[in-house]
């Protein structure tokens, strides 16, 4: 029931982290992929990667906070692989102004940009999806939010932690309204997952951060991208046909606190 076979599977922000284990992930079950993501290099070398692994892929480089190119990548992923039966919603971002515990002294640009990367993406590439599946039969859905949305982690920062939030809501009010329509969509919230985000606050910084996070899980050790690929992998899968508004801590334990 976790096969992927003759399904079309899209992934933004699918060039690193995450996103990049969750097309590996499609591919293995036997998805044609989508590869989407703004950083072209990163993009085309997963891509390389899973067609000499004998997938199906092909990049699209795409601004997740422009609609004009999400329409054209849902339209691109349609034709050249005949439909759209999967769709990851990986996109996120904490603007450099507005991450820490001090809103009050962070900037109005930070909190914007942090929203449009964080939320706005969602809403456009779900706006998109979903218009195709519900004419062609249905689909599925999931969306990555954070624990920042769901409890507090003063790390992550007010904007992002807010965006986050939005992210969960808007994944539960599409499970609601789509439901009849053959849509299902769920969301996981990943713990702490290091990934190249981390690494621009610097290797040794990263490091203490990943550590003093670690400390909230019950399970005491990072989570790999694969972990969270995984979650993402069977919420999409007809393993999963009962799931939908569904949020997924993939998280050791921290949201059991």
């Amino acid at each position: 029931m976790t096969d992927l076979s003759n399904k079309v599977a899209l992934v933004t922000a699918g060039g690193a982290g995450i996103g990049a284990a969750t097309a590996s992930a499609f591919a293995r079950q036997g998805a044609a992929v989508m590869v989407a993501d703004i950083d072209q290099h990163n993009g085309e070398a997963v891509v390389e990667q899973l067609r000499k692994a004998g997938a199906k892929a092909q990049f699209f480089h795409a601004d997740a906070t422009r609609e004009e190119n999400i329409e054209r990548m849902v339209r691109t992923t349609v034709e050249s692989f005949g439909g759209l039966h999967i769709a990851a919603n990986i996109v996120g971002y904490a603007h450099p102004e507005a991450i820490g515990p001090d809103f009050h002294l962070q900037s109005e640009l930070g909190w914007d940009q942090t929203f449009v990367v964080s939320l706005r993406s969602v809403f456009l590439s779900m706006k998109h999806e979903i218009a195709h599946m519900i004419e062609h039969g249905g689909g599925v859905i999931c969306n990555v939010t954070s624990l920042a949305g769901m409890t507090h982690v003063p790390e992550s920062g007010a904007a992002y932690g807010v965006a986050k939030a939005g992210v969960i809501r808007l994944t539960k009010f599409a499970a609601m309204n789509y439901a009849d329509r053959g849509v299902r969509v769920n969301c996981i919230a990943p713990g702490t997952t290091p990934t190249d985000a981390y690494q621009k606050a610097g290797p040794e910084v990263a490091e203490q951060l990943i550590n003093r996070l670690i400390q909230q899980q019950a399970i005491k050790r990072p989570i790999d991208t694969s972990e969270q690929a995984e979650a993402i992998r069977w919420l999409c899968s007809d393993a999963a046909a009962m799931v939908t508004g569904h949020v997924l801590p993939v998280d050791g334990g921290w949201s059991a606190r």
